[in-house]
């Protein structure tokens, strides 16, 4: 037997053996438990039904969802002055204040029941909130037509201010679901920072006749239309284009002399009216669970935060091109800091100098 196949024989073993103890353990654990989950619709909402509801359905329970964007469920969040209509929720880097500077929606996590999270580096998690995937936003690029136009491939924002490429790069939106990361990016790269977003817009408007992305499918679309020659976008979306047939692939841009890349991540959060917190608790392991995380990656094009799970993206030969999976180069990629941010500012700044 090779070792792969070795390896492989004792990884189904464990986990045969994981599941019989669970099963035996937690049969009727959350009976009569109803556990309300805040997350996106579509194919996000679908993995969670397909792996995480039927283990929680055959220890008694019922999960149900309260689907929309992190943005809209903080809205509903507010206008019930923190009685939350659900037990857990997806929330983003982005909304750190909202919850964890200002807010008071949220209960502690209880890290002893959520035994995956020791998968994750230490700043994913804490009594407050708990990591659950990143992203890596990227340069995506048309390797043949940058070949075609002379053009070697991007390595940073700055080279793609070229007259070749003229209306045919497409970034995100500041309201779309990458564009505050990438906005923030753009003001690092062009010497600026999250209380000076000011050379990000200089930047921005150099680059000549933008297309804006609201949705990254929009991307997908660009680029089997011709319509684009490159992106900014995460690379699970541009993963997506080449699985669709885009002779697309990715660059990692240099932001400044300490960082190269650009990460964005979300954190799963307990509500502080939930009051089903044993559930709760077993969920977010669940989420963090290698099986899952791998699933979540290849399905909706995020990355684990799980280590055991990102290991394992290197079978994959599509994600080992698209992603960074070396530890070391992962810590050099920029996490915008949004506790030193004005996000308000930063969306009327956008609007008033930012040409559509």
């Amino acid at each position: 037997m090779t070792i792969k196949r070795r390896k492989a024989a004792t990884q189904g073993a464990l986990i045969a053996i994981g599941l019989g103890v669970a099963a035996s353990a937690s049969a009727g654990e959350f009976d009569g438990v109803t556990l309300t989950i805040a997350t996106w619709g579509g194919t996000w909402k679908s993995n969670i039904e397909e792996v995480i509801v039927p283990k929680f359905e055959a220890m008694g329970g019922k999960v149900e969802f309260v689907t929309g964007s992190p943005q809209a469920n903080l809205a509903k969040l507010i206008a019930a002055r923190g009685r939350a209509p659900f037990d857990v929720m997806e929330v983003l880097d982005a909304q750190e204040k909202d919850f964890f500077t200002t807010g008071d929606f949220i209960q502690n996590v209880d890290l002893s029941k959520i035994p995956n999270a020791e998968g994750l580096d230490d700043w994913q998690r804490n009594e407050s909130r708990v990591a659950s995937w990143n992203t890596q936003e990227t340069i995506c690029y048309d390797k043949g037509k940058f070949a075609e136009l002379g053009l070697e491939p991007p390595t940073t924002y700055t080279d793609l201010i070229n007259e070749k490429l003229a209306g045919r790069i497409s970034i995100p939106d500041i309201t779309s679901g990458g564009g505050l990361a990438n906005f923030g990016a753009f003001a690092y790269a062009a010497g600026g920072d999250e209380t000076n977003v000011q050379p990000a817009l200089d930047l921005i408007n150099k680059l000549d006749a933008l297309k804006f992305w609201s949705r990254g499918g929009e991307v997908i679309t660009q680029f089997q239309s011709g319509d684009v020659y490159a992106a900014i976008v995460h690379a699970g979306w541009c993963t997506r284009a080449k699985n669709a047939g885009a002779n697309v692939t990715t660059a990692h841009p240099k932001i400044n002399d300490e960082h190269t890349g650009v990460n964005k991540y979300g954190w799963l959060v307990i509500m502080k009216s939930s009051e089903n917190t044993d559930a709760a608790n077993w969920y977010i392991n669940e989420y963090l669970d290698p099986e899952f995380q791998l699933r979540l990656a290849t399905k909706a094009g995020v990355v684990p935060v799980n280590k055991e799970a990102i290991a394992r993206l290197e079978e994959d030969p599509v994600l080992a091109e698209m992603l960074v999976l070396d530890p070391a180069k992962l810590d050099t990629q920029l996490r915008i800091d949004y506790s030193k941010a004005d996000i308000a500012s930063w969306n009327d700044q956008w609007n008033r100098a930012v040409t559509k």
